[in-house]
């Protein structure tokens, strides 16, 4: 088991290749081609998963294959697990399956990856997956159900949901939530004001803007390599003052299956 210190060297070393891989992994998965998965944000998602816990993915490493054959099987999972994240466990229709192979992967591009019909069916034909002409593949798409695709869950965690019936049971069980998400957002907002004014802009670009890691050095005016490396050290921070403060990831997974619920 490779120590702290090799677990941070063997991903600097490696990091232009692991983000290549990445890149590719979304190309496979046809992000390239506007589906659910940002490249970007996957990058920049999937190497703070190398970070997160210590490097406890890379010092699961050991030493049965290269670094780079483990690294690839690691990014493929990284990688269904991020559209699982983003968009939901995929299946297609019965309908579809009925159809066979193509009827299934006309479905999936249009409805779960976004393409319009006519991108959808000219990959079909280019990537030789049928010899279908258009005229029959708009006919095979009319046939198929159709489908609400949802909200990627992140955005999904914005909207608010009406609450169904005004029992007693229910009301507390609300105001109870909202006082516990008050008490999260305060110990939040004192645990970032003990950042560094740099960790706190850091923070802000990444997770409330949204940019990237590379986004977020090139606004900053500074190398991408050493961010990761702040953000860990500022999530870390984030965490042990919260714990100390009482919020665990119970905590806040609870607030999340009430949201849910």
């Amino acid at each position: 088991m490779m120590t702290r210190q090799e677990c941070e060297a063997t991903l600097l070393a490696h990091l232009p290749w692991i983000q290549r891989a990445m890149m590719a992994a979304c190309r496979r998965g046809g992000g390239a081609n506007g589906s659910g998965v940002d490249p970007d944000d996957f990058v920049s998602w999937a190497t703070l998963q190398l970070i997160e816990d210590d490097y406890a993915v890379l010092r699961r490493f050991r030493g049965d294959s290269a670094v780079r054959t483990y690294l690839t099987a690691v990014i493929a999972m990284l990688h269904r697990e991020y559209r699982v994240r983003c968009w939901g466990r995929w299946r297609p229709s019965a309908a579809a399956r009925r159809r066979g192979p193509v009827a299934v992967r006309l479905e999936t591009l249009v409805h779960r990856d976004r393409l319009p019909l006519r991108q959808a069916m000219h990959l079909l034909r280019t990537h030789g997956e049928t010899t279908l002409g258009e005229r029959e593949l708009v006919d095979l798409y009319g046939a198929l159900p159709r489908r609400v695709v949802a909200l990627p869950r992140e955005l999904a965690r914005l909207t608010v949901d009406a609450v169904e019936g005004d029992g007693a049971d229910v009301l507390v069980a609300a105001a109870e939530a909202d006082g516990e998400r008050r008490r999260l957002a305060e110990s939040l907002a004192a645990a970032l004001a003990a950042l560094s004014p740099d960790e706190q802009e850091l923070l802000r670009l990444h997770f409330w803007d949204g940019l990237t890691v590379a986004e977020a050095a090139r606004r900053l005016g500074v190398p991408q390599k050493p961010l990761y490396r702040r953000i860990e050290r500022a999530l870390a921070t984030l965490r042990r003052r919260l714990q100390a403060d009482g919020v665990t990831r119970g905590t806040v997974a609870a607030l999340g299956d009430q949201e849910a619920a």
